[in-house]
């Protein structure tokens, strides 16, 4: 069993696609390729407008969320075509998701008929019921993981996969494809590889070189190819975790999940510099990120909240903490002894809740928003106050003439 993870932002696209609209039949039904085999608050029988509408309520109560479409493909072995019906496959599906830590999110889980192999979709909302974004964080390990303890779990077929391809009896350019994907993997296995010049350096002692793509005109990285014996393969052609994107993923998650200093949070243990992304309202650029975390002072402008629209910051090794001045001199540092409380950090076990997150707004309706409409009915749980301003937004009442 395979688990492959998208986000996206068009519920509508992502439910016409595992529904198969553009195959449908001439007179607007269905084709036989699919079918819904679970759903959580969803109404699916009543068409794929009203399964959006869903959706979409909850993308409502967390508007700002840049990627509010979960969707997952859950791939089986050819070899287990008989053995998975639609209740072990929906089984499963509910335990990969507790795994993944999705719930309370609408959701469905839609089987398609169209290959060799057993596959299902599954489709949720990542602003879950209480308006909260479901953490994406290490999703890639943690969908290894789950596929890995299901797979056994459920005694179905193991892939063997590269990893166990005989290498010596392969000839000429397949061979050094195999060779790149082993090393690389290994490489990529090392938790002590967090940078792209430590990954170069690393495989350029196994004989292999790094080359990247740049997007025409500019200096913008687009991609990225691995070369041995003169040979060249772009990071597709390897595996798809080797590409640029993903290796950019995988070192920041190794980088950040290192452990921090013994007395200071700001510090890693190998005296590395924490990373922050955010200060007073500002989003730091990538070169004002990799400038502080070099031991530089930055300038950040448009701060909102603290003594100067214009703030300097700049980590002090001495205090173990970054000290924030008015001037580029530090003649004259400020909040030395306590934390700002503008500052967010990208250490996942540092990140501090974002201010906004907790402002949700809605749209239809009378134009009552999601924290005055749960005001007004305290006495609901969060579930039950979620259904009834449902039923508001689309203008209906329940129980045959429930005013809400």
């Amino acid at each position: 069993m395979m688990g492959k993870i998208t986000k996206g932002g068009s519920f509508g696209g992502c439910v016409d696609y595992v529904t198969r609209r553009k195959k449908d039949n001439p007179d607007g039904t269905p084709c036989g390729e699919w079918r819904i085999i679970d759903a959580k608050d969803v109404p699916t029988e009543q068409g794929r407008e009203e399964i959006i509408a869903s959706f979409e309520d909850n993308r409502s109560l967390n508007p700002r969320i840049k990627n509010p479409v979960g969707h997952i493909s859950l791939n089986f072995h050819a070899n287990d075509k008989d053995k998975i019906n639609d209740a072990m496959m929906v089984e499963i599906a509910r335990k990969y998701m507790e795994r993944m830590g999705i719930a309370d999110t609408p959701y469905i889980v839609v089987r398609h008929l169209d290959k060799d192999y057993p596959h299902c979709h599954i489709v949720f909302s990542r602003v879950n019921n209480h308006a909260e974004t479901i953490s994406d964080k290490n999703d890639f390990e943690r969908n290894r993981d789950a596929c890995r303890a299901l797979t056994e779990e459920y005694g179905l077929h193991i892939s063997d996969g590269k990893k166990h391809t005989k290498v010596n009896r392969l000839r000429g350019a397949e061979k050094i494809r195999y060779e790149i994907f082993n090393t690389v993997e290994t490489v990529w296995n090392n938790p002590d590889i967090s940078s792209f010049p430590k990954f170069e350096e690393t495989l350029k002692a196994f004989g292999i070189g790094v080359e990247y793509k740049l997007r025409r005109g500019t200096d913008d990285i687009q991609g990225l190819s691995y070369t041995m014996k003169g040979k060249k393969f772009p990071a597709s052609k390897i595996d798809r975790r080797f590409s640029y994107g993903n290796l950019r993923k995988h070192f920041k998650q190794n980088y950040e999940n290192r452990p921090l200093h013994p007395d200071s949070k700001w510090l890693y243990a190998d005296g590395k510099i924490v990373p922050f992304y955010k200060y007073a309202g500002v989003k730091l650029t990538q070169h004002q990120i990799d400038d502080y975390t070099s031991g530089k002072t930055i300038r950040v402008d448009g701060c909102n909240g603290v003594v100067a629209s214009t703030m300097y910051i700049r980590f002090n090794p001495e205090t173990l903490r970054p000290n924030f001045s008015t001037t580029p001199q530090f003649g004259r540092e400020i909040n030395t002894s306590h934390e700002s409380p503008a500052i967010t950090l990208s250490s996942p076990n540092l990140t501090s809740a974002h201010a906004e997150d907790t402002r949700f707004s809605v749209s239809g309706g009378d134009g009552e928003t999601w924290p005055e409409f749960r005001a007004r009915h305290s006495g609901l749980t969060a579930k039950q106050a979620l259904d009834l301003f449902r039923a508001k937004k689309r203008g209906r009442h329940l129980n045959g003439g429930f005013h809400i």
